[in-house]
């Protein structure tokens, strides 16, 4: 138990909230496929997280889902995100929470909008985040923006973000908020597959570098697996379609920390009445 409590201790003080991660919906949970996105059929949350990966016009997305980290339930994140696009504008909106409200909580907030024109898209987002200690202690908050844009190709999707513009800092004595730039790339195969990358980077820390590949094995689902650097985790994990309801299970593992994984429900309705990913 006492090891357990350090090992919580120690993620905390290195948690998310004192880095770029915390302002990013997506941050614990995109490890089954290496922190990468399939740019041209994201979930509501990576939409949440990347606003100018793409949809189509009328297409809705709303996404619930569970994560535990390392096996411990006090680093539990629950969230709820909705994406519509509407002609040539998507608009995103989420909510989670990381940890327990008597311990330690960071609840996040975001909005994103993108606009689309032709093969072009430029979007931005704006977070707010809230720490909250359990024994009294005051709440810690702060609100970042990011910016970012798309290129898309018939085979080639490219993303570009730039996320804490605004180098928020918690309270008055804490380091700010680093900005992150990252690159997603994703390019589809001849057959039922896409290859995605990831690049970020963050002044102080080293580079992070991404790999992930989707196959799709059939209307009714599809796999995918993940690898991640900086720190080095490996992932993957199933989509399965039912009608309109996609069910992700993904698993991640730390070398060091061990196994995580997520769970989430999503419903899609797509606006021309195409099938299901």
């Amino acid at each position: 138990m006492q090891y357990r409590i350090a090992i919580l201790i120690c993620l905390v003080t290195w948690s998310s909230a004192f880095s770029a991660g915390g302002f990013d919906p997506a941050a614990d949970i995109a490890d089954g496929m290496g922190n990468t996105i399939v740019l041209t059929d994201p979930s509501a949350l990576e939409l949440l997280s990347v606003p100018v990966a793409g949809i189509d016009d009328g297409d809705f997305r709303i996404e619930s889902g569970y994560s535990r980290k390392f096996g411990m339930k006090e680093l539990d994140r629950v969230y709820l995100a909705a994406v519509r696009r509407f002609g040539s504008v998507t608009a995103a909106l989420g909510i989670s929470q990381f940890g327990r409200g008597d311990l330690y909580a960071e609840k996040l907030g975001r909005l994103s909008l993108a606009y689309h024109v032709d093969s072009l898209t430029v979007g931005a987002s704006v977070s707010a985040l809230m720490l909250e200690f359990g024994g009294g202690y005051d709440n810690l908050s702060g609100v970042t923006v990011g910016v970012g844009c798309g290129f898309r190709s018939r085979r080639l999707k490219t993303a570009l973000m730039f996320e804490n513009l605004t180098t928020p800092r918690l309270h008055a004595g804490s380091p700010e908020v680093n900005v992150v730039s990252s690159l997603y790339l994703e390019l589809q195969g001849p057959g039922p597959y896409s290859m995605t990358g990831r690049v970020a980077v963050e002044r102080t820390e080293k580079p992070q570098f991404g790999l992930g590949q989707k196959i799709r094995l059939s209307k009714r689902g599809s796999f995918f697996w993940g690898v991640t650097s900086e720190p080095r985790t490996y992932g993957g994990g199933i989509d399965v379609n039912y009608r309109s309801y996609i069910i992700t299970i993904a698993a991640s593992y730390h070398s060091t920390l061990g196994l995580s994984h997520h769970v989430s429900v999503s419903l899609v309705r797509f606006g021309n009445d195409k099938p299901g990913r």
